[in-house]
């Protein structure tokens, strides 16, 4: 894994469109990681999970906190059977 800056990025452009490990995209000025860049393959293995994640994360007004904790004790159960 490794960290770059976001001016980083347009020194050296191949950090996104050719990444070989995990990047981290930190913030130049504050120094806070912003974004990750993962290997195609990787995405490829983790998308279901991430998307299920992203779609929590939008709509977490609509789910309330017990049925995402609810939700969290059963996704734990199948990825037992997985």
């Amino acid at each position: 894994m490794i960290t770059i800056s976001s001016s980083c990025i347009i020194k050296k452009p191949s950090y996104i469109t050719r990444p070989t490990d995990i990047t981290f995209v930190e913030d130049a000025k504050k120094h806070i990681i912003k974004s990750v860049v993962l290997p195609y393959e990787l995405y490829q293995k983790v998308r279901v999970t991430i998307e299920d994640e992203l779609y929590l994360m939008n709509n977490e007004e609509a789910l309330s906190k017990k049925s995402y904790e609810e939700f969290l004790e059963i996704e734990s159960v199948n990825e037992e059977f997985v």
